[in-house]
């Protein structure tokens, strides 16, 4: 499977305007329950924030990838948002924020979100891929973009 299958066709948000990580995974899981993807979305956004409290998964390059698995979640879901301004979070480069990757997946077997996260870490280790993701204006260029990182070359 390719990433994309993980996503909905409403999970892909360009610039948006946020002042925290909380309101990105909101507005994300927001999203994701809006397409039927999820349920109790105010209790899966808290149980994100909860782990990102415990450790903060800014991994560098202006990259933050907050998870976590929960009952609301059926299937591993991913949903993408780029931020029109970028937010100082504590990384390891100093590098603001301004990419915001969700994932989340089932409570009960936590290896298919372990698969995505490892394919997700494959591709993110990529300036071209984050700065690809930077460029997009568009839901749909934000998806090509995804698409074309899995192509293979």
């Amino acid at each position: 499977m390719r990433l994309l299958d993980y996503t909905t066709n409403n999970g892909f948000l360009p610039h948006i305007k946020c002042t925290s990580v909380d309101e990105a995974v909101s507005r994300l899981v927001g999203e994701l329950e809006s397409a039927g993807a999820v349920t109790q979305g105010a209790s899966l956004a808290a149980e994100v924030m909860r782990r990102e409290r415990d450790g903060s998964t800014a991994i560098g390059g202006g990259l933050v990838i907050p998870h976590a698995r929960h009952s609301g979640v059926k299937n591993v879901k991913l949903a993408l948002a780029t931020l029109d301004h970028p937010m100082d979070i504590p990384a390891e480069d100093n590098q603001p924020v301004d990419i915001v990757i969700l994932l989340v997946g089932p409570q009960d077997d936590p290896r298919p979100m372990l698969w995505v996260l490892a394919r997700l870490a494959r591709l993110v280790k990529s300036s071209v891929f984050l700065n690809n993701l930077r460029a997009a204006r568009t839901a749909d260029e934000l998806q090509k973009v995804l698409i074309d990182a899995e192509e293979p070359k």
